[in-house]
Order: C-alpha cells, then structure tokens, then sequence
C-alpha cells in the first residue's frame, strides 16, 4: 500500500469517527497557511485540505481537530480554536487524542508499529508527538517508557 492510500483510508476513518460522533465537517481549499478550525460549541470541524503540508499532516490535522470536541473540559466549551498549534492549554491534550485515535486505526488495520517513529512517519505524525508516542508504546506493552526504548534499542543492535 502506498502513503496515497493509507492517508486516504486514514481520512475515511476520521471522518467516519466524526460522523458516528456527532461531529459535523467541513473540508475546505483555502490559502495554504489558513489553518483548520474547530467550532467547539457547535460540534464542528472545518478542515483546510489545502494545507501547506498537506500530505502527510491533513489525516493528523483532522484527527486533532475531532480532539478538540471530544475533550470535555467545561472551561473550554465556548472556545473556538482557530489555527493548529494555536498555543491555548487545549492543544496538547488535542494532540494526544489524535496520537491515540491515528494508533487506534493503524491497529485496526494490524499494522503492528514496533517503532514509535516508524508509527508517526507512516501516518504523518508530527515529530513533536514523538515522547508521547513512546509512552502510549510503553503502555501498550505495560512496562515504563525507559524499559521500551531500552528494549528496543537492544533490538536494533
């Protein structure tokens, strides 16, 4: 499978997620550095497929998104986010739901990522989600985070 069809597949999942959610969608062509959107009070996601790094971010720009409504902190409701990487203390925990929700498909797809960075390459995870995929590994595994990057340094050499 190219990256053409897994991003593709990927982006079915997504918004599929969405729908089964009660997330509307917009998917929009816009200047390629307009951000994606998030209208939190009203359950609805506007995703700008135009984006400057459209493959392989877009997947993981929707997925990011669809965190900022599942997120259920009150304080929050009545924000909008405007702007991926906007810096308000939603994004981070946006981001691990996207990190959770992108390893959720891929094991449904039984890909079997050992690698954590072999898991954000194939799905176009930012590198900055690189410590947090360590951890959700090392969970998965139940050990520590240093007990999986040891054993799997090991398993290189």
């Amino acid at each position: 499978m190219d990256n053409t069809d897994r991003e593709n597949q990927l982006i079915e999942y997504l918004l599929n997620y969405a729908y089964e959610h009660n997330i509307g969608y917009i998917l929009f062509q816009a200047d390629p550095h307009y951000p994606s959107i998030t209208m939190k009070s009203k359950r609805e996601i506007g995703i700008n497929l135009n984006w400057h790094n459209h493959s392989p971010e877009v997947p993981f720009t929707i997925a990011h998104e669809i965190g900022h409504v599942m997120i259920d902190s009150p304080d929050m409701k009545q924000f909008d986010c405007i702007g991926y990487g906007t810096q308000i203390e939603e994004e981070s925990p946006a981001d691990v739901f996207a990190l959770h929700l992108v390893y959720k498909y891929s094991c449904l797809q039984e890909d079997g990522f050992y690698d954590p960075l072999s898991f954000l390459k194939a799905y176009g995870i930012p590198l900055r989600m690189i410590h947090v995929a360590y951890d959700m590994f090392a969970e998965e595994n139940n050990c520590t985070t240093y007990e999986y990057w040891h054993d799997l340094k090991n398993s290189y050499y």
